[in-house]
Order: C-alpha cells, then sequence, then structure tokens
C-alpha cells in the first residue's frame, strides 16, 4: 500500500494542497468544542474513563482535520482509526456505567459490535451510501445500548445520539451525489453533526457521574 497516495472523496476536494478542503478541515473544530465541554461538565475529579473519552473526542477532530488537509493514505487511516477508538471505549464504558455490565461482558459487546460492523461493512454494498456502510455496525450498537438503557436520562441522550447518527450517515452519503448542484457539497455537516452525537453520548455518560456529583 502507497501510504502517501492521495485520497480524493469529497465534493469540496477539487485538487490537491492542504488547503483545497478548507471548510471540511475547519468544521472539525465542532470536535473539540464538544470535548472542551465535556471535560467541563465533568469537573474536577473526574473519573479516567470519563476524561480518556473526552480526549478521545479531540483526536476525533484532530484526525479528521489531519485527513481533510493532508488528504493521503496514511492520513485516511488515522482518521479511522480514532473514530474506531471512541467508538469502542464509549460502548464499552456505556455497558458497565448505564447498563451495569461486568467487564468482561462489556468487552464481549465490544467484540459483537467489530464482528457486526465488519460483517456489513463487507456485505452491504449500495452505492448510495457512498461508504458509509462502516457505520452502520455502530448505529446498530447505538440504538441497542439506547433501548435498552435502564435509566430514563442516559436513555433520552442516547436516543437523541442515536437519531443524529442516522441524519450523519445521510449527509455523508449524499455527499458526491450533490457535487454538480453543492460544490461544497456535505460531508463538512457530517462533521458538525457528528460532534453533537459524540456530545450526547458523553451527556448519556456523564448524567449519573454528575447527579453522584
Amino acid at each position: 500500500m502507497d501510504w502517501r497516495a492521495p485520497v480524493d472523496l469529497y465534493c469540496e476536494r477539487t485538487g490537491p494542497g492542504v488547503w483545497a478542503e478548507p471548510v471540511n478541515a475547519l468544521t472539525n473544530g465542532a470536535f473539540l468544542l464538544a470535548a472542551a465541554d465535556a471535560w467541563r461538565r465533568a469537573g474536577p475529579g473526574a473519573p479516567a474513563d470519563l476524561r480518556a473519552l473526552c480526549v478521545l473526542m479531540a483526536l476525533v477532530g484532530a484526525g479528521s482535520f489531519t485527513f481533510h488537509t493532508v488528504a493521503e493514505a496514511w492520513a485516511s487511516v488515522l482518521d479511522v482509526a480514532f473514530i474506531a477508538l471512541f467508538v469502542l471505549v464509549f460502548i464499552h464504558r456505556a455497558l458497565v456505567r448505564l447498563h451495569g455490565t461486568s467487564t468482561l461482558r462489556a468487552t464481549l459487546g465490544v467484540v459483537i459490535t467489530v464482528a457486526l460492523t465488519a460483517t456489513l461493512a463487507s456485505t452491504v454494498s449500495l452505492p448510495l451510501l457512498n461508504g458509509s456502510e462502516l457505520y452502520l455496525g455502530p448505529w446498530a450498537a447505538l440504538i441497542a445500548l439506547a433501548l435498552t438503557c435502564p435509566s430514563a436520562e442516559p436513555r433520552r441522550w442516547l436516543i437523541r445520539a442515536a437519531g443524529l447518527f442516522a441524519l450523519s450517515m445521510v449527509l455523508r452519503s449524499v455527499d458526491l451525489a450533490l457535487c454538480e448542484r453543492l460544490p461544497l457539497g456535505t460531508h463538512f455537516l457530517w462533521h458538525v453533526n457528528n460532534a453533537a452525537v459524540l456530545w450526547c453520548g458523553m451527556r448519556a455518560l456523564l448524567a449519573p457521574h454528575a447527579a453522584n456529583g
């Protein structure tokens, strides 16, 4: 694999160059704002896992910013890696903190999510999804977390996150299809909306912590 191979996947990029996707790049600031607010809400003395998720949220923005500026294969992998890491850690901690699951069973839940994601990504092949098949597994996991959450307030935040994530996948999927009518595309809205998804997820995790604080 050529790690320095250029990657051009979105409407806004019409050629090489670090600033060929300025809106796609700069809207990753939404992740930093969401991470900063979650960190503030966690408060002093917050558990290490909640702090780690706040940092990972910021790294999602940093990884995506790198990809939309450098636009090379290695940066694409970095982008996906930070997203995957946040998703897996979030699912594990949600199962433990919100569902009262043991660490071992939560780990099994993460493994199941990985398997489901791989299965859907390899079997669902619809051009209209524009590569969004990769996110169907995490979306299904988020819906499952929401529907089975025993506490009302975290459940409401998880339902909001799942609904917003559905919109995110639509925004990501239609980007190339709308290039002729909307040269800027819609991928930048995927960033902004996904920052809201992660923020809602963190609000769910922080709800019991805030109540006990």
